[in-house]
């Protein structure tokens, strides 16, 4: 993940700017990404790419959870709260990591645009997940809208002043914010050519999308 040493500065204030800098809408976001998750699994074992804080893996709620974060501060605040759950923290990045069992479904909120190889990134993962599993992603990516440019606007000019009152880390956040201007749906779809399509659809405000995609199988 590129960007690691920002999370490990952003990792105390990482949620409480978050939901500032979004006017809450990634709460939003994620509440329906669960929702529309278990249309699909309601159980089984969980692979949370990227975990940051461990909100997603919260409310994902699954009776076996690994997370995978490399950022050993956001790991610290992700302990304290899955306290008591079923969680194996792994503390990597998705190029490299070793799972040690293969899962039901890979997660990723906001994380697979940060792989520092996202093609290497997602074939290593792909190892672990079983055949029928599922692979389900909400992403920041770039689109040819007018709101995605307004939008974009507030991101990258409103966006690190907010986030750097916050935490203190502006030019972190000026960093962190560049990615979203170089990752379509398509980039990250590209890599599931053994994948069918699940749900595909733009997130409103349109700078985002949610893909869950199940694996073929043999």
């Amino acid at each position: 993940m590129k960007n690691v040493d920002i999370y490990e500065k952003l990792a105390p204030k990482y949620d409480q700017a978050t939901t500032i800098v979004s006017f809450g809408i990634e709460e939003a976001w994620r509440e329906m990404f669960v929702k529309e998750i278990k249309k699909h699994i309601d159980n089984g074992v969980l692979l949370d790419v990227a975990s940051a804080t461990g909100k997603m893996a919260s409310k994902m709620d699954f009776d076996k959870m690994y997370l995978l974060e490399p950022s050993r501060q956001m790991n610290q605040i992700a302990k304290k709260r899955l306290e008591g759950k079923n969680v194996i923290f792994i503390e990597d990045f998705a190029e490299e990591a070793q799972i040690p069992e293969q899962v039901d479904i890979i997660t990723s909120f906001m994380g697979v645009r940060n792989f520092d190889d996202m093609d290497k990134g997602i074939r290593n993962l792909d190892k672990y997940l079983k055949d029928g599993g599922y692979f389900a992603i909400v992403e920041l990516t770039k689109s040819d809208s007018v709101m995605f440019g307004l939008s974009m606007f507030y991101i990258s000019k409103i966006v690190p002043l907010l986030g750097g009152l916050i935490t203190g880390e502006y030019e972190s956040y000026k960093k962190f914010n560049q990615t979203i201007k170089h990752v379509t749906d398509e980039d990250i779809l590209q890599n599931y050519p053994n994948y069918h399509i699940i749900t595909h659809k733009r997130l409103f405000p349109p700078i985002a999308s949610m893909m869950i995609l199940k694996k073929d199988e043999c």
